[in-house]
Formats: C-alpha cells, sequence, structure tokens
C-alpha cells in the first residue's frame, strides 16, 4: 500500500480525484493531524511517476497554506519527520533534520525513501549480525 500525507484534507481530496481518474483505488484515511492517501502498489511505474510529481506539486501548495495559517514560522515548517510503521502496525514519526530531509528527497522519491526507512526498520526489529558477504553466500550456495 502507497501511503501520501497532507495536512490539509481538500488536498488529499484533490490528490485521491486524480488517482482515481487515472482507475487508481484509493482510500483517505483521517489520522490526525494529517490525512493520508492510500493506493494500491499495482500501479505501473509511468503512471506512479506522474502521480509522485503530483504529490510533489500539491505538497508544496500544502507548505504554502501551512506557512499562511501559522505566520510566526516565518516560512519554515517546524519540522520534518519520517513516518514509520512497526512490525506490530504502529505508526510512528522519526522527527529528522529539515535540511538533511531536503537533500534526501532532492535525490530519492518518498516511495524510495519509505522503501529505505522500512528495511532499515525491518532490520532494527529482526537483528541479523551476519554481514552482508555471509548472507549473499548463504543463499546463493544453498
Amino acid at each position: 500500500m502507497l501511503e501520501y500525507v497532507f495536512f490539509h484534507k481538500v488536498l488529499a481530496d484533490k490528490f485521491a480525484r486524480y488517482a482515481r481518474s487515472l482507475d487508481i483505488e484509493t482510500l483517505l484515511v483521517a489520522d490526525e493531524p494529517a490525512w493520508e492517501v492510500h493506493l494500491s502498489e499495482d500501479i505501473e511505474d509511468e503512471i506512479e511517476g506522474n502521480i509522485s510529481a503530483y504529490y510533489d506539486e500539491l505538497f508544496d501548495q500544502d507548505q504554502e497554506m501551512y506557512e499562511k495559517e501559522n505566520p510566526e514560522i516565518e516560512g519554515e515548517y517546524g519540522a520534518a519527520a519520517v513516518e514509520i510503521t512497526l512490525k506490530n502496525g504502529t505508526k510512528v514519526y522519526a522527527q529528522t533534520d529539515q535540511e538533511i530531509m531536503g537533500k534526501v528527497l532532492s535525490v530519492l522519491d518518498f516511495d524510495e525513501l519509505n522503501r529505505l526507512m522500512n528495511d532499515i526498520v525491518f532490520a532494527v526489529e529482526n537483528p541479523d549480525i551476519r554481514t552482508i558477504c555471509e548472507r549473499f553466500r548463504e543463499l546463493n550456495y544453498k
């Protein structure tokens, strides 16, 4: 399941309508203070690229709306975070430095970052002390 997070319901609804216009099944989930749009992972790469680009566009609008609603922030979000789903299904947010997040998102899209984070969470929750070479050897020589 692909998840796209918005802090304004109007933009979450707009994104969901766009996905549905591409015949993609959507689910809108309220997760205060945000809204998540869940999409099936069975999406062609080209369409997924279009969806990611549209999400980036709406994310910029989301930020602009946030800044207008919170003028004391002076054009800056107060924090950056990555949503992580734990083995038991609990979702948590790992807060990180905004500058680092900006650098990461300049080279990875949200789906790639999500995959990376899930790999890290899996490794933390399921420790395997073998080296990568040992794992590779074991997989390929059974």
